[in-house]
């Protein structure tokens, strides 16, 4: 006859020997290529940010990274693909604001990024830029929103779809300064920019606006960073324009399936952070616009975080709804 002491002692056998191969695999992390999914199209700055990331990664793993775009339902379907793989640690997502913004603006039907996965660390910070067309005539924050009220709803801004972050972040522009405009959604911020140039539209938040600012294709009113953006150093920040707290930062990170042991999602941490600090990294995502990320889960959880507090006050406040 069994003793509940002898059950007792065998359940907590089988158990470690279960989680003992586990625990040597973390410590043998990685033994075979990663893979990180984009699921974002290839050639966009959260495409760039992580193959820049990666490159420097392979060095301190000694494995290979396949970094594999898989785009469509802004950013849901790659999440949804790296949420049901094995939390191993040989799948990452590469994730970023839109995620968060999809979570606020539909809850049931997207993922949560901090309850489906584990962070890893932020690849890049990045701004967006309040644009005007040339055509609207005005050169400073001020003109736009004295022309807005005296013509409630008559200006058009653009954004990359209903729901999206330039479109809650133009939600707040409205609340912020007490003005009307008319949202006009594209596809993303390519197929935007010919119409904000040739005055079909009137502005647009954009984070790929220095180009056009630079060869004066289109106005930079300012900047949605807490304090001066290296890029665009003649633009004020909008909270220092009369826009109080208007602070909206852009990012992107690597996140991992949950479930993800600590040790491995530590070992991949502390590569990310070392990747980034290196003089290709920085250099690479400069030149895009962007600042590298620390590479840290604390830093990523915080920004999230702040995102799904931002965008669910955002939606709350202006009382938006969205249907399919």
């Amino acid at each position: 006859m069994l003793t509940r002491r002898f059950i007792l002692t065998r359940t907590a056998a089988l158990v470690s020997a279960v989680a003992l191969p586990r625990r040597a695999s973390a410590q043998a992390f990685p033994t075979k290529p990663i893979r990180i999914i984009v699921p974002f199209p290839p050639g966009g700055p959260a495409d760039t940010a992580a193959r820049t990331a990666a490159a420097g990664m392979e060095k301190t793993l000694g494995q290979s990274i396949i970094v594999e775009n898989v785009a469509g339902a802004a950013g849901g379907i790659g999440a949804q693909r790296v949420k049901q793989a094995e939390p191993d640690g040989y799948t990452l997502l590469q994730a970023a604001s839109p995620h968060t913004t999809n979570a606020a603006v539909k809850p049931d039907a997207n993922v949560d990024l901090l309850r489906d996965f584990v962070p890893i660390g932020q690849t890049g910070n990045s701004v967006y830029t309040l644009a005007a067309s040339n055509a609207l005539g005005a050169k400073t924050l001020a003109e736009v929103i004295a022309r807005a009220k005296a013509k409630p709803g008559e200006l058009k801004i653009g954004s990359v779809g209903l729901g999206s972050t330039h479109h809650l972040i133009a939600e707040m522009l409205k609340a912020a300064a007490g003005i009307e405009l008319t949202h006009v959604p594209y596809r993303g911020e390519a197929p935007s920019i010919p119409d904000l140039i040739a005055g079909r539209i009137d502005l647009m938040f954009l984070t790929t606006a220095k180009q056009y600012v630079d060869s004066g294709q289109m106005v930079g009113l300012g900047v949605t960073s807490a304090e001066p953006w290296f890029q665009l150093p003649q633009l004020k920040p909008l909270q220092e324009l009369g826009l109080r707290g208007f602070v909206v930062p852009g990012w992107n990170g690597f996140m991992a399936p949950k479930g993800t042991p600590p040790a491995v999602a530590a070992r991949l941490s502390q590569a990310l952070s070392a990747s980034l600090k290196t003089e290709a990294a920085v250099r690479a995502f400069n030149a895009m616009g962007f600042k590298p990320g620390q590479g840290t889960p604390e830093e990523m959880t915080a920004a999230i975080e702040n995102d799904m507090r931002l965008f669910t006050s955002v939606i709350r406040e202006r009382k938006l709804t969205f249907t399919n």
